[in-house]
């Protein structure tokens, strides 16, 4: 069950359980970005392949539904053993770079000492160690996504890492140029350019990272709502 803590390098879990997601020696990680109001939708995923999965991370535009889901798993065991041990995020265009909950989420954050109690830290990017790589995590537009990858990968580059996931246009792709690995996994709730509704589920290994896809069919319906597709 994840511990609903969040410590100074932002990510919500225990210790133990982040440190085991960097060895972990085959990792799922649930993908899911721009959800933008639809809390029903992103716990509806999260119920069905929360506990199958090894962390969560959320690539922005989403700030309500994750509060949502935090108040909700801290007065339900049930959500919060759906959730995987270790929660990920980073702030979106539409995002404040904090947001409170009713408890006190940020104890042991030291970044959030001189915020109000319960106070949610939501940073612009986040680097992610599992399986012994490190992954990338933006929404984009500040690394303008919406025109191509340059500063994004120039960015990735720098600090020695080669996969990048990201969100913000709302369409789902996956792109590879040369040792690098771009991935956006969609919008849950608003999708673009003719995409479906839509998330990822990242499968790390030690020499490579792999997405599969999963289109939304029916927002409210059950799990036979979800089908892997490939995006154009």
């Amino acid at each position: 069950m994840i511990s609903l803590q969040q410590n100074s390098d932002y990510i919500i879990g225990s210790q133990t359980d982040i440190m085991a997601l960097t060895q972990k020696e085959q990792a799922r990680i649930l993908t899911i970005s721009d959800s933008h109001g639809d809390w029903r939708g992103l716990m509806r995923i999260v119920k069905q392949f929360g506990p199958t999965c090894d962390a969560l991370v959320i690539t922005g535009d989403c700030w309500r539904d994750l509060a949502e889901l935090l108040e909700l798993a801290n007065e339900d065991d049930a959500v919060r053993k759906a959730i995987p041990p270790v929660l990920g995020f980073v702030r979106g265009n539409g995002d404040p770079s904090y947001f409170a909950v009713s408890y006190d989420i940020g104890k042991n954050n030291s970044n959030a000492r001189t915020l109000p109690k319960g106070s949610v830290l939501m940073p612009p990017s986040l680097v992610l160690t599992v399986n012994g790589q490190q992954i990338l995590f933006v929404h984009g537009h500040m690394e303008g996504v919406d025109f191509g990858y340059n500063k994004l990968g120039l960015d990735a580059k720098i600090q020695g890492i080669h996969v990048a996931v990201h969100g913000h246009t709302h369409v789902p792709h996956f792109e590879q140029h040369g040792d690098f690995t771009f991935i956006n996994p969609g919008s849950i709730s608003r999708p673009r350019g003719g995409s479906p509704a839509s998330f990822a589920i990242l499968t790390v290994e030690k020499t490579f990272v792999d997405a599969a896809f999963l289109r939304i069919k029916d927002c409210m319906g059950d799990e036979g709502s979800f089908e892997i597709f490939t995006p154009l």
